[in-house]
């Protein structure tokens, strides 16, 4: 079944319960983050916020296996676990902020005082939707209160900052300790992706008249185009495909001058580390993942097809990713005043 029919579910079944309960009532929270990478990324300042409401609860998150290194250092939770199985018998706090049909009847026996969803918040936001760390947070105000709320950092380990301090050693030798530039040209989407052949120019520009290396990033099956743009770099760029857990990738990216990618996973961890973005988009949802740190940058021209499926253009001939220009890009990045 779609996930309008999941969110219109989670509506009716938390009408249920309650919202709002006394701090020290509650011993046990559990939250649902079953999501991608960026979407984990603008949930952070969730579980703060739940855990200064209760700080002496146990807050317990379910999520992918591959994002909790993401989360595995925070100090606002007290477990993470990857499998439904693991989750406690009972919750007195149940958040979905994003759930299965799995969860969602596991929360009907297991929630014992306060059940909250995505599904009421979409609903009430339906065609006006907000950016994604103010939808995570409504989600809980009815619990927390319309508080003063700001994003969170990620927490990563000391693990995580020592792997990356390796890697960068490798990568850039002697140059470790100059501003570098971390290039992301992938994305889930193949209409997500800027050309390939773009980054280039705006790459050998960087290093021409700031003297800034680009790392350029990902993941095995990204291997190909991440070659690509080195290899036309002329030295101005290093490739790093990784395998490397999150944290360390997360940790890799911090250390950035600037971050320069389409709309990813990655440009929100950027993001979430303070690190300037300039982040360039396609067929995304407008606002709803820009990057929010001052002096980011975003590059989205929106056509009338806006927003799409991501999967079939019905422009093929006028791609909205298509439309932004090198020009557009070097001049985005003298506009972020790095």
């Amino acid at each position: 079944m779609s996930e309008k029919f999941l969110y219109a579910a989670n509506m009716l079944a938390s009408r249920c319960w309650r919202s709002q309960i006394s701090p020290e009532k509650i011993k046990e929270i559990v939250v649902v983050k079953w999501d991608e990478i960026g979407d984990m990324v603008t949930a952070v300042h969730v579980f703060q916020l739940l855990k200064d409401f209760a700080p002496q609860a146990r807050l317990t998150v379910l999520c992918k296996p591959f994002v909790g290194s993401l989360i595995n250092a925070n100090p606002y939770i007290d477990r993470v676990v990857y499998d439904i199985r693991d989750l406690p018998v009972k919750a007195d706090v149940w958040v979905e902020l994003r759930g299965t049909w799995r969860t969602f009847w596991l929360s009907l026996w297991r929630t014992q005082k306060v059940r909250l969803d995505r599904g009421r918040v979409r609903f009430l936001q339906r065609g006006n939707q907000a950016h994604e760390r103010l939808t995570n947070f409504r989600i809980v105000e009815p619990l927390v209160g319309d508080i003063p709320w700001s994003s969170a950092p990620l927490h990563l380990s000391k693990e995580d900052a020592n792997a990356a301090e390796n890697i960068l050693s490798d990568l850039l030798g002697d140059a470790v300790s100059t501003p570098f530039v971390v290039v992301h040209p992938g994305g889930r989407s193949l209409l997500r992706r800027w050309p390939i052949d773009r980054f280039v120019p705006v790459i050998k520009e960087m290093y021409a008249k700031r003297g800034w290396k680009s790392v350029v990033i990902g993941t095995p099956d990204e291997a190909t185009i991440v070659e690509q743009i080195v290899a036309g770099s002329e030295g101005a760029a290093l490739a790093w495909i990784t395998t490397a857990g999150l944290g360390t990738f997360a940790s890799v990216i911090s250390r950035a001058e600037l971050f320069l990618g389409n709309e990813s996973g990655p440009l929100q961890i950027g993001d979430a580390m303070g690190v300037k973005s300039i982040g360039l988009f396609g067929p995304g949802v407008k606002e709803v993942f820009y990057p929010q740190t001052p002096g980011s940058q975003v590059l989205h021209p929106i056509l009338d097809c806006n927003p799409c499926d991501q999967v079939h253009c019905v422009q093929p001939e006028n791609r909205c990713i298509d439309i932004t220009q090198v020009a557009d890009v070097l001049n985005a990045i003298e506009r972020s005043k790095v």
